[in-house]
């Protein structure tokens, strides 16, 4: 299944569940997209779960048809995803909005292989060989190579000459230095030694063993992870994303959508306890409650893994754990 055919498939299950009167819930089709998506569209299920959370797809199914061919929802739409992903990704991005769209598809089919470039040409067998042959010299070059030659043969025995010098000069100072040696020991005292106190053999030091290295899971604590959580939500829940983002890794950041959240008036975790730890690890589960604006709620179980290492610690990832309360 292509990149269209991913958009269609989806399209036919919205427009599927609009007939049978169940809503467009974009939590479930954030769980949809990532069965439809093939091992070669992996790349796109990022950005694929924040399409269907993004105010311009809801404008889309909300119209009269659902999800119209409409070229200006198309353009929104791919406008949406640019301000988040890789040029890369919002090019592959077309081919499944146009499917989602109800567009027919393209001829060249998204993520196709380019064509292969055309080997260049070999040249000439006579270009190398004329290329590899040294050109003939001229009598008038030959005598100047010639006194060229015997110039350098003259440079380099006068240098070998001054360095013979050298040696036999160096060698004689060194004889004659040898035949008049200069005393440097004083002459021994006459005074009478003083005896000496015996000195002490110094101790032996033996080598300290060294410092067992720290047991990070004892000093792993629950109490820093569950802040961290708990901080997390009251940003979300206040629109602060800046601060919130400081608190997620980006392996996370796909469950932390500033788009998902603004469409609450109140989100707040609750029941929060250590279900184990790996190193500095701590994996937790707590209870997750989501205000709408008019007053009705959803209460939700959700795990988490915080990294306690760094400061403050960072949540590494989170998954959706099952429906305690539908909405009401």
């Amino acid at each position: 299944m292509n990149d269209h055919q991913l958009g269609t498939r989806l399209r036919q299950q919205i427009l599927t569940d609009l007939e049978r009167g169940i809503s467009c819930d974009g939590r479930r089709l954030q769980a949809l997209v990532g069965d439809y998506c093939g091992d070669s569209q992996l790349t796109l299920l990022p950005a694929l779960r924040y399409l269907v959370m993004s105010p311009g797809f809801s404008s889309a199914v909300a119209q009269q048809p659902p999800l119209a061919a409409d070229g200006r929802l198309q353009l929104r739409l791919q406008q949406e995803l640019q301000q988040v992903f890789t040029q890369a990704i919002c090019q592959r991005m077309t081919a499944v909005v146009g499917g989602l769209l109800g567009f027919p598809e393209a001829s060249a089919p998204s993520g196709s292989a380019p064509e292969p470039q055309q080997p260049a040409e070999p040249q000439p067998p006579q270009a190398t060989l004329m290329a590899e042959t040294p050109s003939a010299q001229t009598p008038d070059e030959v005598s100047s190579s010639s006194a060229s030659g015997c110039g350098v043969v003259a440079l380099l025995g006068a240098m070998a000459g001054m360095v013979m010098v050298g040696v036999v000069g160096g060698l004689t100072w060194l004889l004659l230095l040898n035949r008049t040696p200069l005393s440097l020991t004083p002459a021994p005292s006459t005074a009478p030694a003083t005896p000496t106190a015996p000195v002490a053999p110094a101790p032996t030091i033996s080598p300290s063993q060294p410092p067992p290295a720290p047991d990070l899971s004892q000093q792993a604590s629950p109490d820093q992870a569950i802040a961290s959580v708990q901080q997390l939500y009251a940003n979300l829940s206040s629109g602060n994303m800046e601060a919130a983002r400081q608190l997620f890794g980006p392996a996370a950041a796909d469950q932390f959508d500033a788009s998902f959240f603004s469409q609450f008036r109140e989100v707040r975790v609750s029941d929060l306890r250590e279900t184990g730890r790996s190193g500095s690890s701590i994996n937790l589960e707590g209870v997750v409650t989501f205000v709408y604006p008019d007053g009705s709620s959803q209460v939700e179980s959700r795990s988490y893994t915080v990294d306690t290492s760094s400061q403050p610690p960072l949540i590494t990832a989170s998954s959706f754990g099952a429906v305690i309360k539908a909405r009401s």
